[in-house]
This record gives structure tokens, C-alpha cells and sequence, in this order.
């Protein structure tokens, strides 16, 4: 039965009661979707369309399959990974180093680090002292909580140039926040306060040029392939104002009404918090120093995932003060497979060249004008998120930059403005899988998958009709969209 009073004191073992209400909500996922899903995947091994690349049918058909698996629920996403990976050999779609190239990835290491650094954190009480100062500066009511962890997500794209290291850091603190606010083991408020800090640090950060791999690849592509450098005060001038601040307080309003709760009574703390320990010191002055090197990444050229591993060391090094004595027995293995397994889709995708081969199928059927501005720009940033239900969010600039040039003809647009407009896209997701800083998020705040997707998928759509339209008037009002 659900803790009562937004207490944490229940008659069922909260783990039990989590087991069972995750039980339940696999049983609940419409398994006529991934009859569908499985269905399509049959046609097109044995009918595959003509414009799929050549030999691609069956790799096609798994990736399908695959994507209805983690957009769905219907097993656990560690266990999608494993069924990928074990089709993905026995069917030979490509070779061993593309599948498990997510396990060779700086993100996984960045994941990797951050869990134990999470795992630091909640060891040694370290974020509970901090949920407490937090606590103790925030205004007495669930709306402000909220839109102060939205904030401080925000703030911290702007520190820290990786979204996955920036979700294992907050997301520990925001549940230790929601612990402090008194929000039981399955209240609407301990899921605002989780979500408000994953969506929060991962929404506004489209809208700064080296917060997330999308963006860098975008402006890696445009140098690359069309010779135009964009500058860091250039971006965030283009998509900052609608994309980072107006999207943000979208984010406040939509969780506070599509999470209603009110703040329980709080963890009672001694008056004037205690002093830091020896250990949460010392967890503390490790972790402000890889923040700080997060954050420089531009000065030394230590790249996010090695600063996370050598912070990982640090703390593992000092077990059992830090970390808990055996530390690798309580180590998550879920969210890296997650992200293995998203990555190596991702890598196969790519590799084969069906991404791309959709997009090019779609994009002569698209009723692009010259001077029709708004359609225009409908077309595509709706065509962009389109894409990346097939490639992911980094797929949509690499292969939509490429195309930048036909764009710019269907449009009338130049080669930078109509490209401009893929920020909106690669920063719209329909479904989780879709971002793994986002999974990766609600698997460390343990975030029902359900509500995960009815929010995401809910929020993409308010995006489209609310937000769209005004990153268009602001790209026409600053000069870089004709009419």
C-alpha cells in the first residue's frame, strides 16, 4: 500500500512497494504496440521498401523493434540492451566495434563516474547537508521549489559542458531535496523535484553552444562541411530568449499542474544545520574540484569522462568512508547498459545509413516554398524531430547539416538560417530513449517509466504548439529568418 501522509513510513518496505508498482506498470504497457511494432518489423524483412539501403532489411526490422522496446517500457531498458546486443551478433547487422562502441564511449565513463560519485554522495550524507541548505533558502511553497530547481538545473548548463555528468551531480541532490520536503516514495512531488532538475539542466542547455553533444556536433558539422563558424554569444543570442528562458518557465508551469502536490512536513534539522564532517568534507572539496574541472574543460583539455573517472577513484580509493565497502556489489549496472545499448543503436543506425536514407525519402515529398516563412520553418523543424525518433538527438545535425544546401534551395533561405532552425529540433524529443541524459536522469531518481513518457512525450507536444511559433518570431525579429 502508498505511504500515507507524505511520510516515508509505510506498512510495505518502500523497495517492495517500488517492485511492485514497477510490476504493475509493465503489465499495464499496451502490448498492442509492440505487436504493431513487431508486425512492421516482419513486413519489412520480407517486403523491405525499395528505398532502404541494400542488405539493411533486417537491421532495419531490429532497430525497430528495439526502438518500440525502450519507447515503450515493455521490458526493462537494461534488458532491451541485452536483447539488441545478442541480435545485433547473432544476425551480424554490423560489426562487434559499431554495436558496443556505447561501452567505448567518454559517455560511459562519464556515467560511470557519476555513480559513484552519486553513490559518494548519498553514502557519507552529503546530500542530505546540502538538500538542507537548500531547503532552508527556498520560499515555503511547491510552485517556487520547483521553479528553483529548474533554475539551478539551468544554471548548471552553463558550468558544466556535459549533460550526463551534470544529471549524476544534480540528480542525487534533488532527491535528498524531495526527501527533505517531506515528499513520500511515490508522491507527485518527489517526481516534480526529480524531473524538474533532469528536464531543467537538459532542456535550457540546447540553447548554449557547448552544453550537450547535439549542439557540439551541430556546430562541428557546420564548420566542417559548410565553412561557417558560430560563435558562443551568436548562438545563445539565436535561441537563448525562447529556447533556454521561455522553454524553462514552460517546464515550471507544466510540472507544477502535471504533478500537483504540496510540501509535507519537512525532515526537521537541528537549527543552524550542522558542520560538514570529515568524509562529507572531503566528498564535498573532490567534488567542487571536479566541478571545477568540468567547468575549464576549455583551458586543460581533460575531457569530461576522465575527470568523472578520476573523482570515481578518488572516492573508491577511500572506501569504506566514501563509499560503501564493497562498492562494485552496489553498483547499479543498469543505467550504463541503458546507455550502452542506446549509443550502440545509435551507432549501428548510423553506420548503416538508414537514417539518412528515410530523411532523403522524405524530404522531396515535403511542400517546401521559397517566402512562405512559416511553413517553411514548420517543415523543417517538424521534419528534424521527426528524425530523431530514428537516429536519436546527435543524428539530426549530422544528418541534417549535410543538407544544408538543398534545404537553403527548397527554402530561400541561406545555408545558416534554415540550419539555425535544428536546434528546435534536436532539442525536442517525443519519447525517453530518445535523450539518454534524460533516461539516464530518471533511472538514478528511480522515475516511473509511464509517467517518464506520458511527461516527456506531453511536454514535446506543448513545445511544438507553444514554443515553435515563438523561436520563429524571435529568429524574424533578430534578422535571421526572412519572411
Amino acid at each position: 500500500m502508498p505511504c500515507v501522509g507524505g511520510t516515508r513510513s509505510c506498512s510495505v518496505p518502500p523497495s517492495t512497494y517500488k517492485g511492485d508498482r514497477m510490476i504493475r506498470e509493465r503489465l499495464n504497457v499496451p502490448v498492442a504496440v509492440m505487436a504493431i511494432v513487431v508486425v512492421a518489423a516482419g513486413l519489412i524483412v520480407f517486403n523491405p521498401p525499395g528505398w532502404l539501403p541494400e542488405g539493411t532489411a533486417l537491421t532495419t526490422a531490429i532497430a525497430l523493434i528495439t526502438i518500440g522496446l525502450y519507447a515503450t517500457g515493455f521490458i526493462a531498458e537494461a534488458m532491451t540492451s541485452l536483447v539488441f546486443f545478442l541480435a545485433a551478433m547473432l544476425f551480424a547487422i554490423a560489426p562487434a566495434d559499431v554495436v558496443f562502441s556505447g561501452f567505448s564511449s567518454s559517455a560511459f565513463w562519464i556515467i560511470f563516474g557519476g555513480l559513484i560519485i552519486g553513490m559518494s554522495i548519498r553514502h557519507t550524507g552529503l546530500g542530505q547537508q546540502i538538500a538542507d541548505r537548500l531547503i532552508a533558502r527556498l520560499p515555503g511553497r511547491y510552485s517556487a521549489l520547483i521553479a528553483g530547481t529548474v533554475t539551478v538545473g539551468l544554471l548548471f548548463a552553463f558550468l558544466m559542458p556535459g549533460a550526463m555528468g551534470r544529471m549524476v551531480l544534480l540528480v542525487p541532490i534533488a532527491v535528498a531535496v524531495a526527501d527533505r520536503a517531506g515528499f513520500g516514495e511515490a508522491a507527485n512531488g518527489r517526481i516534480a523535484v526529480v524531473l524538474a532538475a533532469i528536464f531543467g539542466t537538459h532542456v535550457g542547455s540546447f540553447a548554449i553552444l557547448p552544453s550537450n553533444t547535439p549542439n557540439v556536433v551541430w556546430s562541428g558539422a557546420m564548420a566542417s562541411v559548410h565553412g561557417l563558424e558560430v560563435g558562443y554569444m551568436e548562438y545563445l543570442a539565436w535561441h537563448f530568449p525562447v529556447l533556454g528562458i521561455l522553454r524553462s518557465v514552460l517546464l515550471v508551469v507544466v510540472l507544477v499542474y502535471a504533478f500537483p502536490d504540496r510540501l509535507g512536513p519537512r525532515t526537521e534539522t537541528p537549527a543552524g544545520a550542522p558542520p560538514l564532517d570529515r568524509d562529507q568534507r572531503l566528498t564535498a572539496f573532490v567534488l567542487l574540484g571536479a566541478l571545477a574541472m568540468w567547468a575549464s574543460d576549455a583551458v586543460h583539455g581533460v575531457g569530461p569522462a576522465w575527470v568523472a573517472l578520476a573523482a570515481a577513484l578518488v572516492y573508491l580509493l577511500n572506501a569504506p568512508r566514501l563509499v560503501p565497502a564493497r562498492p562494485f556489489a552496489a553498483l547499479d549496472m543498469g543505467p550504463l547498459l541503458l546507455l550502452a545499448g542506446i549509443l550502440g543503436l545509435g551507432a549501428v543506425l548510423a553506420y548503416t545509413g538508414i537514417g539518412e536514407a528515410a530523411f532523403k525519402q522524405l524530404l522531396p515529398m515535403l511542400p517546401f516554398e521559397p517566402g512562405e516563412g512559416a511553413r517553411n520553418y514548420a517543415l523543417v523543424s517538424l521534419g528534424g524531430t521527426a528524425l530523431a525518433v530514428l537516429t536519436a538527438m546527435p543524428g539530426v545535425p549530422a544528418i541534417g547539416v549535410p543538407l544544408g544546401d538543398t534545404l537553403a534551395t527548397a527554402t530561400g533561405w541561406p545555408v545558416e538560417s534554415v540550419l539555425t532552425i535544428l536546434a528546435a529540433s534536436y532539442s525536442t524529443y517525443l519519447l525517453p530513449y530518445q535523450a539518454p541524459p534524460i533516461l539516464i536522469g530518471a533511472q538514478l531518481g528511480q522515475i516511473p517509466y509511464r509517467a517518464l513518457v506520458r511527461f516527456t512525450l506531453g511536454f514535446a507536444l506543448l513545445s511544438i504548439i507553444l514554443i515553435f511559433p515563438l523561436h520563429y518570431l524571435w529568429l524574424r525579429i533578430i534578422g535571421v529568418l526572412a519572411g
